[in-house]
């Protein structure tokens, strides 16, 4: 919960006033200090929203062998984004990395954040609506943030998008502490 606040607040008012990256492709207009504590959040918000994503696995699902091989895939995300967002900081480019010459920057198509923000989240709810171990109606909040997480930069702003996915993984976060009892018994 307190990476989706410091994900809301910081980056998306921060992103309001003074905007990270310019209107020409790869441009960052951030200023160093800018540049690094967008780094610092984004890999806080990578490992804060993986451990939510734990912490339902736990409570909410049976954890079968596919979503095991889907949370692996959200914690390999979250570290390749946590080292995008760093590599930015250092290069000042948003091409800060180039895979077979293709480039991997913010874009979450491409730096890992499609795992852990849009595909772990909706496997995460639709598992959880058959494991039957919570509400369904908290079960099918996850399939919600996934499903916006994955449009929402594309209808606001970023300093507004950064705000509102902020507050959706809150919500998140949120439900997982209320059913954290249920993963402490089971473990």
């Amino acid at each position: 919960m307190a990476a989706a606040l410091l994900s809301a607040f910081v980056l998306g008012a921060w992103e309001q006033v003074h905007p990270f990256f310019g209107h020409a492709r790869y441009q960052v207009l951030a200023l160093p200090l800018q540049r690094w504590v967008y780094a610092a959040v984004q890999t806080l918000k990578a490992f804060g929203f993986l451990a939510g994503l734990f912490g339902f696995f736990l409570a909410a699902t049976q954890r079968g062998v596919v979503l095991k091989i889907i949370m692996a895939l959200a914690t390999v995300g979250a570290i390749f984004f946590g080292f995008v967002w760093i590599m930015i900081a250092l290069t000042d480019r948003d091409d800060a990395i180039y895979i077979l010459r293709h480039p991997i920057g913010s874009d979450l198509h491409s730096n890992g954040g499609a795992f852990f923000l849009w595909l772990a989240p909706i496997a995460l709810g639709i598992a959880a609506i058959f494991a039957n171990r919570i509400a369904r109606w908290w079960s099918v909040w996850p399939i919600i943030t996934g499903l916006v997480g994955f449009r929402i930069f594309g209808f606001f702003a970023p300093g507004v998008a950064l705000i509102v996915e902020g507050l959706i993984w809150l919500v998140f976060g949120y439900i997982v502490y209320l059913h954290s009892d249920g993963a402490k018994q089971i473990v």
